[in-house]
């Protein structure tokens, strides 16, 4: 599977202020932002995908005591005109968990007050679509339940040389996962590798199109994926846990 920018969608609104500055080693302006990668199967007419989100916030924001973790209940869903990566189109009224969704630009998200999603560990998520546009309506709900939550070992630094190998590292498998994704990114540009391990290394020759920048970004995310035809079209069921972490790329 690859990754694509259809399915990259803000997850931490909030930290918008936190994330966008400007880079010191650029003339121009940059704004990182927190986005969620997720797999892309090359037959769905649909994807839905359900999220976990973790975030670590940059260095020097002030910590909440008790709070170690940032956990947002995101979710996303792209209905598509003629197959994976085609035009989007408005599949009527979606909901997870009884949330209802609201449709931004022919993607499907959470209302972001809603931070919340009832995407809890271990259980499965409840999907309704009302239909239109060549989608019938459906419910259903997810026979693989949501992944444990995804973390970054302690060891995974905030600074990360450019010019050799990088290797970044979580603290276990999480139950219930097919598979991870591995991202490193400079705000622009995007290098992902899959495997189910607990560590992935980004030879130097991987990551030579990324740029030196102060906000960059490691991700990894612990998925699993199922698939339902309705009328036809082949619908993908995500539930993904997320972790990320701003990193100086240098």
């Amino acid at each position: 599977m690859k990754i694509s920018n259809f399915y990259r969608i803000l997850s931490f609104v909030f930290l918008l202020g936190l994330a966008a500055s400007c880079d010191s080693d650029s003339e121009d302006p940059q704004q990182t932002t927190q986005t969620n990668p997720l797999p892309t199967p090359g037959d769905a007419d649909g994807v839905l995908a359900a999220i976990k989100a973790k975030s670590n916030l940059p260095e020097g924001t002030p910590t909440v005591p008790g709070m170690p973790d940032i956990l947002i209940d995101v979710a996303n869903a792209n209905f598509y005109s003629s197959g994976i990566n085609s035009s989007l189109v408005n599949a009527g009224d979606v909901s997870i968990n009884a949330f209802a969704m609201q449709n931004v630009n022919g993607t499907y998200v959470n209302n972001f007050t809603d931070i919340t999603l009832g995407i809890n560990e271990g259980q499965a998520n409840d999907w309704n679509v009302s239909g239109g546009n060549g989608f019938d309506g459906f419910s259903h709900t997810t026979s693989k339940p949501m992944p444990g939550v995804v973390r970054f070992q302690t060891s995974v630094s905030d600074q990360i040389a450019l010019g050799g190998d990088v290797t970044l590292s979580i603290q276990n498998v999480p139950s219930n996962v097919d598979n991870i994704l591995w991202v490193i990114s400079d705000g622009r540009e995007v290098v992902t590798k899959e495997a189910r391990s607990t560590s992935m290394t980004f030879s130097a020759s991987e990551i030579s199109g990324l740029r030196a920048t102060s906000q960059g970004i490691v991700q990894v995310a612990a998925y699993n994926s199922e698939s339902q035809t309705f009328g036809g079209k082949k619908i993908y069921f995500i539930n993904e846990t997320v972790d990320s972490k701003f990193v100086e790329l240098n």
